[in-house]
């Protein structure tokens, strides 16, 4: 392939690298896909001699006015488009992009066209960074700046050949395998520094345009009611939530672990909601850390506590996550809420994905309360946790069985506990008929649920037996990604449980429902947690790099110089003492030996400078008139200093700063008679002293006749 054929394929590759952006965002209409990429089909296939000739050709030969018109037709469609159709200025802006980047494929004729295209190209890569935070864009940014840097080197290459207006245009020559290299060299080097450039500038904020424009995931069981049955809907759904890392940990976490989202303390016999809805905003440090508790219990967690990264996806709920029981809080958000059963929420939902951090204390059961045979609740505990809609008797008789001779609260609550894992099937298949009374029908008829059954059935037999208890739902940790060292919680993961009120405790966690095995994973699951880890790196330190991670990373920066600088400093000092050591054993030898160690020593200093000296003669004899320019080069700039001898003599003297195409063009315009002469011989040297063209005996017998007649021609 010429350079000149290679330069109008690079053009097209870039457009088409930038409408493949756009394309993967699901974003654009179906005509608009179909219509781009049938023009870019065809004008490259016309490059690379795949034909479309005819069809190109004729339409490139519309007259100007109908150029015009479609031109204006495409911006009366960017009107419409913004006003009466997408009604956005983004989508309006994208598809008017599209629709100039398929009129300006059919007319690339001159150096402005193809300037043209590049705009569109860039503009379009750019919109595709709006529309999408996918890990995909890596791929298409990577592919488009290495189009980019050969389409721009060719470009540069087109221009200088266009200016010189010779015969042998460079851009006529095939594409070398050293072009090919150092291209593809320059274009790793440029894309270096575009990550260098990318991590050092400041972040201060994030982008417009990619507000409001993600859909969210739709989850169950974490509004302010929730019917019995909603988590059940999702059981079967593997997408992915959330990704949870533990900075602290290098592996799974050993105790049990739960996202804890939303409490309920009112149970009406079919629906769970929350009598303590009301929100406070928690109280935030001037560092931006929020307090759940209080600052005593914030402080425990700080320093003992379990510390969690949460890379959350755009979900349709402003309940925000954390292991079981959360303390402090912090993240790119102003203002956290909290109501009377402790779940965390945003004051709004968020539209896009966004990273916090958490530090949690696990709810710990204290010996006392282990071991209290009665419990002395406060009243508004009693008068909030112990509530129940009308049920059958049966349903008490059961509990009372149930706890048996248990003496504490804690031993009736394990015994309920052990009771529903050991005595009911979980099963996601529970039928469509909705039961007057769901707990009663899972008690006693069916037999069989899943975990919201399990957990309503253990709040309301805990409760009828004293035992202030409430229902909680959240997700279980997920599989364990070993790539990545996180937990990926997907929308299968949702769960209930049970938290139980101790007078010295608090509320400690009891997961009536039975372990289910998980299913074997299909062969290609590594795989998939290889790709879903590199997913979560893109998310964490490109999408969500922010001016706090830059702050952070300049810290560590400077520990390690400072570490860096203290083992020097050692190193130096243990070498000093070395030193001192030999200087201390040579004083004590030439003490002793001094005229032996004298004699050695100035034998060891002759026969040294004597190898230096026949080396030095060596290499100065042998490279004295080396030179890195090839004999062909040399015969060049002789021809070349000739020709400028010549003119000089002759009253044209090259400038010192122009260019030898400039020197050129300036003889042509002084002395038109010897302009042609000049042409060759200077478009002979630029090719053989730079583009490493052969230089023939015919080429250097026509350049000694150019001379010979370009001296008898003197001056004017």
């Amino acid at each position: 392939m010429t350079l000149e054929r290679a330069f109008h394929f690079c053009s097209l590759l870039l457009a088409a690298v930038a409408f493949i952006g756009l394309v993967l965002t699901d974003e654009i209409p179906a005509g608009l896909v179909a219509l781009g990429l049938a023009a870019l089909a065809v004008t490259i296939a016309r490059t690379i001699g795949w034909g479309g000739d005819r069809l190109v050709g004729r339409i490139a030969g519309l007259p100007e006015s109908a150029w015009t018109a479609l031109l204006i037709a495409v911006f009366v469609s960017f009107g419409v488009d913004l006003l009466l159709i997408s009604r956005d200025i983004l989508p309006a802006a994208v598809h008017f992009l599209i629709l100039l980047m398929i009129v300006k494929l059919f007319h690339l004729q001159h150096r402005k066209d193809f300037l043209q295209l590049y705009a569109i190209s860039l503009l379009e890569l750019l919109a595709a960074a709006a529309l999408t935070v996918e890990l995909w864009y890596a791929a298409v940014f990577i592919a488009y700046v290495f189009a980019a840097i050969w389409t721009l080197i060719l470009y540069h290459l087109r221009n200088e050949a266009e200016e010189a207006h010779t015969e042998s245009s460079p851009t006529a020559r095939p594409v070398t395998a050293q072009f090919f290299w150092t291209t593809n060299g320059i274009a790793v080097g440029s894309f270096c520094l575009t990550l260098v450039i990318f991590f050092l500038i400041p972040r201060i904020g994030t982008g417009f345009f990619q507000k409001n424009r993600t859909e969210l995931i739709r989850t169950s069981g974490f509004s302010e009611k929730v019917d019995l049955g909603v988590i059940g809907a999702v059981k079967l759904d593997p997408t992915v939530v959330m990704r949870v890392e533990f900075p602290d940990q290098r592996g799974p976490v050993k105790d049990a672990l739960y996202f804890r989202g939303a409490s309920y303390d009112t149970y009406d016999g079919r629906a769970w909601g929350n009598r303590s809805s009301v929100r406070r905003m928690l109280e935030r440090t001037p560092d931006g850390v929020f307090l759940v508790s209080t600052p005593e219990a914030a402080a425990a967690a700080e320093s003992g506590g379990l510390r969690q990264e949460i890379l959350i996806e755009a979900l349709d709920t402003t309940v925000l996550f954390g292991a079981s029981f959360v303390e402090t809080i912090k993240g790119g958000f102003s203002v956290v809420q909290v109501d009377g059963v402790g779940g965390l929420s945003l004051p709004y939902p968020t539209s896009a994905r966004f990273q916090y951090s958490v530090r949690s204390i696990p709810g710990r059961l204290r010996e006392s309360d282990r071991a209290a045979e009665s419990a002395g609740y406060p009243y508004l505990i009693r008068k909030r946790f112990l509530q129940l809609p009308d049920m059958s008797p049966r349903v008490a008789a059961l509990a009372r069985e149930v706890a048996g001779e248990g003496r504490t609260p804690h031993d009736r609550a394990q015994a309920v506990e052990r009771h529903l894992q050991q005595q009911y099937q979980y099963s996601l298949d529970v039928g469509t008929t909705v039961s007057a009374s769901p707990v009663e029908d899972f008690l006693f008829t069916r037999k069989t649920g899943y975990c919201e059954h399990y957990a309503t059935a253990m709040v309301v037999m805990l409760r009828t037996l004293g035992i202030p208890s409430r229902l909680v739902t959240g997700f279980l940790p997920g599989p364990w990604n070993d790539f990545g060292n996180y937990y990926s919680v997907r929308q299968q993961d949702a769960h209930a449980w049970v938290e139980v009120y101790f007078p010295g405790s608090g509320w400690v966690t009891f997961d009536p429902t039975p372990n289910v095995p998980a299913a074997a994973p299909p062969f290609f699951w590594k795989l998939g947690k290889v790709v879903d880890s590199v997913r979560l790196k893109w998310d964490r330190y490109v999408v969500q790099y922010s001016f706090r991670d830059q702050m952070t990373a300049a810290k560590s920066l400077r520990e390690g110089g400072e570490k860096v600088r203290s083992e020097l400093s050692d190193f130096l000092s243990a070498l000093t003492r070395g030193m001192a050591s030999v200087k201390a054993w040579l004083t004590e030898s030439a003490s002793a030996y001094g005229g032996f160690l004298l004699g050695g020593l100035a034998a060891v200093v002759l026969v040294v400078g004597l190898v230096l000296a026949w080396s030095r003669l060596g290499r100065s004899g042998g490279a004295r008139h080396v030179d890195p320019r090839t004999a062909r080069q040399m015969a060049a700039i002789h021809l070349y200093e000739r020709m400028l001898r010549i003119l000089e003599a002759q009253g044209l003297l090259k400038p010192p700063g122009a260019t030898p195409l400039e020197f050129a063009r300036q003889v042509a315009r002084e002395r038109g008679e010897a302009a042609r002469s000049v042409e060759s011989l200077t478009g002979l040297y630029c090719r053989v002293r730079f583009g490493q063209a052969p230089l023939s005996p015919d080429d250097a017998r026509q350049a000694q006749e150019l001379l010979a007649g370009l001296q008898a021609a003197g001056p004017r």
